[in-house]
C-alpha cells in the first residue's frame, strides 16, 4: 500500500535513554553515546495507514548500514512484544476562544481551609 504524506501527520522519535544502561559508570566516555533508547511515535489518517508508516520506520532503523556495522541482523532491540502496537485515537488541544475578566481566578471554583494545630 502507497502512502502520500497527507495521509499520515507525525512521525516522533522520542528519544530516551542515551548511555542509559549504565549513566555515570559508563566506561566509554565519549560526547557521542553509542547505546540510544527511541521510541517511534506515527499519527496518521488511520490506524492501517499508522501501522504501515511504523512498519516502514521500524524495518529501516532495523536495517540500516552504518560504518562499522559488524552483522546484518539488525541494529536495534525492542522494548516491547510485540514491537508495534495501535494506541488508538489522539487528539489535539486546542483554544479558539479568549476570555476576558477583571479576576483571572473567576471561573474556578476556590476553596481555603484553614488547618489550626
Amino acid at each position: 500500500m502507497k502512502h502520500i504524506p497527507e495521509d499520515y501527520h507525525v512521525i516522533n522519535f522520542r528519544i530516551y535513554g542515551i548511555n542509559g544502561v549504565m549513566g555515570i559508570h559508563e566506561p566509554v566516555k565519549n560526547p557521542q553515546p553509542h547505546e540510544v533508547g527511541i521510541i517511534i511515535d506515527v499519527v496518521a489518517k488511520t490506524q492501517e495507514i499508522a501501522n504501515s508508516v511504523c512498519a516502514l520506520t521500524r524495518t529501516t532503523l532495523l536495517h540500516h548500514g552504518f560504518e562499522g556495522r559488524k552483522t546484518t541482523a539488525g541494529n536495534i532491540a525492542f522494548p516491547f512484544s510485540p514491537s508495534d502496537f495501535p494506541v488508538g485515537p489522539v487528539y489535539e488541544f486546542n483554544i479558539w476562544h479568549t476570555l476576558e475578566l477583571e479576576d483571572p481566578t473567576e471561573p474556578f471554583n476556590i476553596k481555603i481551609v484553614k488547618f489550626l494545630r
